[in-house]
């Protein structure tokens, strides 16, 4: 009697498995997204992401910000949060260590060749050790980027991460300073005989002036999205066609 029941055991049996990992296992999100819904008080927007793509012929850099060709686009909410907070502040050249600060703060970040007999000349009763890594790391002093690339990878810290972190052991005087401090080796090309870390005032580039460095969300979408409809003459623009993107 329990014979002719089993094989409809095994079979549950196995559509539960089925069943409960579809459940826990993520669906691979798609590499772009159709729409993009955007919660706000003003009423809620739905972007048509993919029309958009089509309009401009996949040229992605049109609305995301890049300064490399190979970049691939980050999500808007990224960089454009509602409110930046301390943490964010403090915490972000790390959230983002593979991208470059002139990625979002439009400078050119050019740096200025870093001078390796300079440093064994002024730092000559120094082990080599107090820039490179010790022998059981790096039994012969190497490039930081024989090992150190772009990006990361397992215990291995970006280039930029391991560059910063050594050289702000020594020089944390500028490191002290903020973004304000990237003058001293980041400089614009304009800049560089004046070795200067002095920033040109935002103004001097933006008409209108901003309360911060990256626009919230808000100001983001409204920036990007008004001023691109404004300049074709087409689809939702002005203060009165508020109702054309949000809904009610």
């Amino acid at each position: 009697m329990h014979r002719r029941y089993f094989p409809i055991a095994i079979l549950t049996g196995i559509l539960l498995i089925t069943a409960i990992a579809g459940y826990l296992i993520p669906l691979e999100s798609s590499a772009q997204p159709v729409r993009i819904l955007l919660p706000n008080k003003g009423g809620n927007v739905i972007f048509t992401h993919e029309p958009h793509i089509s309009i401009q012929d996949d040229q992605c850099v049109t609305c995301h910000h890049t300064t490399l060709k190979d970049d691939d686009p980050i999500a808007c909410k990224s960089c454009h949060v509602k409110t930046f907070d301390e943490t964010f502040i403090i915490e972000h050249p790390t959230q983002f260590d593979d991208k470059q600060c002139a990625s979002c703060h439009h400078a050119d970040s050019n740096i200025d060749r870093f001078t390796h007999d300079d440093h064994a000349l002024d730092y000559a009763d120094s082990d080599c050790q107090s820039c490179h890594h010790d022998e059981s790391i790096e039994p012969e002093p190497q490039a930081c980027s024989n090992c150190h690339q772009k990006e990361g990878k397992d215990d291995i810290p970006s280039l930029k991460v391991a560059n910063h972190t050594r050289c702000a052991s020594c020089h944390d005087d500028m490191f002290d300073q903020g973004v304000e401090g990237c003058g001293y080796c980041h400089v614009r090309n304009e800049q560089k005989e004046q070795k200067t870390a002095d920033q040109e005032a935002c103004s001097s580039c933006h008409e209108e002036s901003i309360d911060q460095l990256i626009p919230t969300t808000t100001v983001a979408f409204h920036g990007q999205c008004r001023g691109c409809h404004e300049t074709m003459d087409a689809g939702p623009y002005g203060d009165e066609n508020c109702d054309k993107c949000h809904m009610n």
